[in-house]
């Protein structure tokens, strides 16, 4: 799996769920900290008052009295200690009550680690100056550790509280000091060189941590997109009609998006009977859409078109192939084109009362006429790509063929003739007609049939969207029952000679993932 890009994995919402991490993670860890720090100082304490003790009724109450004397102010410095033991334990409480507060943010209990560090370090240090101690703070190295090792500090988070603290301790060293400027600069020294460890381990858990959040980040967002795009697909493709597999006309189709949803649609309606009679078979208007790009812009792109192609035909049940080609193309060239979108089209009206097809194509790969005899007739596109010029200057260049009963029409996307083998070469326009030639023998399922060479030919997933339609006009005789499928399901049914009886069962779509 390759790593996430920069670009990709810091994001606004990649920052905002750290925080909120950060922020829960902070809160627990800062418990823990005001706990464990609390617990050594209360041992600390402990051990010198069982030691005081120990002197004053074991071994001698004047040696006991005499340690207690030699606290720098006498009396009054151990009062002073007293005090300062007092207000260690409000603090303590205080940090924890704060600690479990909702209201504080980020931000504040942050800071709150930081004013709790310091003072705790401020602390120590009177007490070792109000003790005498001439060692150096070895309690603020035994906290950082802990700190860096608990809170979810970063290394220069890590360093902010040192740059008080530190000067601090110079001067505690220098108003207290005995033993010379040498061995106070020593002291200093190695009080800087024990406080690395902190940093290092300050840096390894916010590498590390940074890196398994990142990860837990594209994971989740990629388990929710691919949810989202089930629901979007399952959205999309209720967009394409229902297959017929009953009556004078017939269509069928197979669908393989290159992704989750694609940018190729299928739109299918019958217009009203003609007017002048109000009685006969109806045409049978089929629309095949395929938009540049792939994926969810694709079919973005779809979902407008398939609004503006119902408009038109709520507007005019009887509008021509050349004037849907023309109103997509104006519509594609005022609102989409300046994005850099176009698409290409095939707009088919089928009408059986006439034995006549008429169609227009715009940019859209060749369809194929198969006529009962066996012959294949090549439906070239007849106008430019939809968006490419504005609306003065579109022809849509309808084209009329006769279509009698036997005939079908097979119509595609470009990726069924761009599929390539594994030298590259690609299916093409012929050997997608020599593949519907040896299929033409059964008659039955071309659509599915033609995807299944698509997918024979192609070496490894899909490139593009592929959708390959066919439009079969029924002969006197022949019926429409449903063929069986076995593992794959198919939107055209088979066609037996049954004579009178009619065995109709409902085709399903092939639409594969």
């Amino acid at each position: 799996m390759p790593a996430p890009s920069q670009s990709h994995a810091y994001t606004t919402d990649f920052h905002q769920e750290f925080a909120a991490d950060t922020l829960k993670l902070l809160r627990r860890r800062f418990l823990w900290f005001v706990g464990i720090v609390g617990a050594i100082y209360a041992l600390v304490v402990l051990i010198y008052a069982i030691g005081l003790g120990a002197l004053a009724f074991g071994v001698s109450r004047e040696m006991a009295e005499r340690e207690l004397v030699s606290i720098r102010g006498g009396y009054w410095g151990m009062i002073s200690v007293l005090v300062l033991i007092g207000v260690d334990v409000g603090v303590f409480v205080w940090c924890a009550r704060q600690a479990t507060l909702r209201r504080n943010d980020r931000t504040k209990l942050l800071g709150l680690t930081f004013q709790f560090f310091i003072y705790r370090g401020v602390a120590d240090f009177l007490l070792i100056y109000l003790m005498r101690n001439e060692g150096f703070a070895w309690s603020l190295c035994l906290y950082h550790v802990i700190a860096c090792g608990l809170l979810p500090w970063t290394p220069a988070q890590a360093l902010r509280p040192l740059f008080f603290l530190l000067p601090l301790q110079a001067a505690m060293l220098v108003i207290s000091h005995k033993a010379g400027w040498t061995r106070d600069l020593v002291w200093i020294f190695l009080t800087i060189v024990f406080l690395l460890p902190g940093l290092l381990i300050a840096w390894l858990k916010t590498t590390r941590r940074m890196g398994e959040f990142k990860m837990r980040f594209l994971q989740n967002r990629y388990g929710q997109m691919r949810r989202e795009l089930v629901d979007a697909r399952r959205i999309h493709e209720a967009l394409f009609p229902k297959p017929i597999a009953d009556g004078p006309l017939c269509f069928a189709y197979s669908y393989e998006p290159m992704r989750q949803i694609g940018g190729d649609y299928l739109y299918a309606r019958f217009s009203p009977p003609p007017i002048e009679t109000g009685e006969g078979e109806p045409a049978l208007n089929i629309l095949l859409i395929d938009v540049t790009g792939h994926g969810i812009a694709a079919a973005l792109t779809v979902n407008r078109l398939y609004g503006e192609v119902e408009r038109l035909f709520a507007e005019d049940p009887y509008a021509s192939p050349a004037d849907v080609l023309g109103a997509l193309n104006r519509y594609v060239h005022l609102t989409l084109s300046r994005h850099s979108i176009y698409a290409t089209a095939l707009c088919m009206r089928v009408d059986i009362e006439k034995d006549r097809l008429e169609y227009a194509s715009g940019g859209h790969p060749p369809a194929f006429l198969c006529a009962a005899d066996g012959n294949i007739h090549e439906l070239s596109s007849t106008s430019f790509v939809l968006g490419a010029v504005g609306p003065g200057d579109y022809d849509p260049g309808m084209v009329e063929v006769r279509l009698m009963p036997g005939d079908s029409v097979i119509a595609y996307t470009d990726g069924a003739i761009e599929a390539r083998n594994p030298e590259g070469r690609m299916l093409g326009v012929l050997g997608l007609q020599k593949a519907l030639a040896s299929c033409l023998c059964g008659r039955a399922e071309l659509a599915a049939q033609l995807l299944m060479v698509v997918e024979q030919h192609r070496s490894g997933p899909p490139e593009d969207d592929t959708l390959v339609v066919e439009i079969s006009r029924r002969v006197g005789g022949l019926v429409v029952e449903e063929r069986p499928t076995h593992g794959r399901s198919s939107g055209l049914p088979e066609r037996r000679d049954l004579g009178a009886r009619v065995d109709v069962g409902e085709a399903v779509p092939t639409i594969r993932p």
